[in-house]
């Protein structure tokens, strides 16, 4: 008899490149953004971050900046990789505009006003 095992959807994920701070038990590193999604993003900073530690991420993109919770779900030498950690449904929603933005996707988000 063979296993069925679970298959997880990911959010698609969108190469980029946008300068980011992470922050970690009080300290500020800088880095760069090079894949953002719905559900995290892949860095590469100048010293690894600790494995399944928790702190925040802020990104700046044109006159957009975010500063979101984070968990480290990947540690390495060439790239970390964030978890969102959302706080707010408003959080969510302004992450998912910059991805689209960024993604170059335009998505219906709630409401919008025609004239």
């Amino acid at each position: 008899m063979v296993e069925m095992r679970k298959f997880d959807y990911r959010a698609p994920r969108f190469a980029v490149d946008l300068p980011v701070w992470a922050i970690f038990d009080e300290e500020r590193q800088k880095g760069r953004c090079i894949e953002i999604s719905t559900e995290g993003m892949k860095l590469e900073m100048r010293q690894p971050l600790s494995h399944d530690s928790h702190g925040r991420v802020q990104v700046t993109y044109l006159d957009v900046t975010l500063e979101l919770p984070v968990r480290v779900a990947h540690s390495g030498a060439s790239f970390d990789g964030v978890k969102f950690l959302f706080e707010s449904d408003e959080q969510r929603d302004d992450l998912a505009r910059l991805v689209s933005i960024l993604s170059g996707v335009k998505q219906k988000l709630g409401p919008s006003l025609v004239r």
